[in-house]
């Protein structure tokens, strides 16, 4: 991947600084003696797509759990849509997730359901007041927009993998999340199939104007998807800028990884 490569991200809107969705300020979480997030700062804005680096194990994944309240920081501040996670109730959690939307890395979708009803799931959950005709049209503007019309009452088996992270994208824009967290979207995904999540993520920040937060170790996804990238490094915030400023970085602890 050469400097001269074109980063499809950079064409998206320029991300507002005037209004932060995720405010992240002094993060500490640790298991025993393990101290994964050690003061990790983040900031996001309105449209606005931001890639987290580091190492495996270096709590990444963490980092975005944090953010939907699935795991209690230690310490520190983290701000969602200006409201302070840990001050919310359950209902008001719940309420946040809504516009929070998570792509698992596994893609957690459930076997025993068809496509449809996976993707009805979510609404139905949080009890949003949609008539049946309402959400057979959601469900549906939501697998074409992924490409997967046709795959409406298919089984999770039935689908590639590529297929089945399509889905599950699907399943996550179903409540029209401002901020997208993606945990490896890539993974386990030939070089085509990547690309093509890829663009898809590209398109659904332009069609909804979300802002994305992206873990992944796949540079040509990060190229491609993120005006930003954060190098989670000793639980901090080690190195920030674009592709290319960390690629040529002058530390070596920042260049590593991306030769």
């Amino acid at each position: 991947m050469g400097a001269s490569s074109e980063n499809t991200a950079q064409k998206s809107p320029l991300p507002s600084k005037d209004k932060s969705l995720v405010e992240i300020n002094g993060l500490r979480k640790s298991f025993g003696s393990n101290h994964v997030l050690r003061g990790f700062n983040l900031q996001l804005g309105e449209n606005e797509s931001i890639a987290v680096l580091g190492q495996s194990g270096s709590g990444k994944s963490i980092l975005i759990k944090c953010i939907v309240g699935l795991v209690k920081p230690d310490n520190g501040e983290l701000k969602v849509f200006g409201k302070n996670i840990n001050d919310l109730n359950q209902r008001e959690l719940d309420r946040m997730r809504m516009e929070v939307g998570f792509l698992f890395q596994s893609n957690a979708l459930y076997d025993s359901m068809t496509v449809r009803h996976n993707l009805e799931f979510p609404l139905r959950r949080h009890h949003l007041s949609k008539t049946q005709l309402e959400i057979d049209s959601t469900v549906e503007e939501a697998l074409d927009d992924v490409g997967l019309l046709h795959a409406i009452d298919l089984m999770p088996s039935e689908l590639s993998g590529g297929m089945r992270k399509r889905v599950s994208l699907a399943r996550t824009l179903i409540t029209r999340p401002r901020v997208m967290l993606y945990d490896e979207p890539t993974t386990g995904l030939d070089p085509i199939t990547a690309r093509e999540i890829n663009a898809l993520m590209i398109k659904v920040q332009r069609k909804y104007n979300t802002s994305s937060i992206i873990i992944s170790h796949d540079l040509a996804s990060i190229r491609m998807t993120a005006q930003r990238i954060i190098m989670l490094i000793d639980g901090i915030n080690y190195a920030e800028g674009n592709y290319e400023q960390l690629e040529h970085h002058s530390d070596p602890r920042v260049s590593a990884f991306f030769e």
